[in-house]
């Protein structure tokens, strides 16, 4: 078994507030993100990957939700998932990585995160059962998936 740490800082392009149901701050309102991410190694940071996903509102008086997101990087995609507090500036927090892809394929552990500024967010992956890199296995972490055509039932 292999382990791995990997800090970055997620620069997000997109931060928007979704107000569902009742006009105002209300149960089932979500918080869509999406971004770059930058290395938080060294001292000049570059773009390892990008991060994207939700947040639905489902206790008021906390302004917290259930929240999941998918970090891609070069060897594959790493899938998180957990409750946040402070939306959509979360106070700092620990959620569960719940699998991946690539070298993440069987990936579990754990992500930090904690608020720099509104749309910088410095994330520290602590991932294990992280898999040796296999050649022809890596795709690059921009490039979009071919998608499948629909499956329509009776053809």
């Amino acid at each position: 078994m292999k382990s791995r740490t990997i800090r970055v800082e997620a620069q997000l392009q997109v931060g928007e507030e979704i107000d569902l149901g009742a006009t105002g701050r209300s149960v089932g309102d979500q918080f869509v993100f999406s971004g770059k991410l930058m290395s938080a190694e060294g001292t000049e940071g570059h773009s390892v990957g990008r991060i994207g996903g939700f947040c639905v509102i489902d206790d008021l008086e906390r302004n917290a939700g259930q929240c999941a997101s998918t970090a891609v990087l070069a060897g594959g995609q790493i899938t998180i998932q957990g409750e946040q507090a402070g939306i959509p500036a979360p106070s700092p927090v620990v959620n569960a990585i719940t699998g991946g892809t690539g070298e993440f394929r069987k990936a579990r552990g754990q992500v930090s995160q904690r608020v720099l500024t509104p749309a910088t967010w410095r994330l520290t992956f602590e991932v294990s059962d992280v898999q040796s890199h296999q050649m022809g296995d890596a795709r690059d972490p921009f490039e979009a998936p071919m998608p499948m055509p629909p499956s329509l039932p009776g053809k």
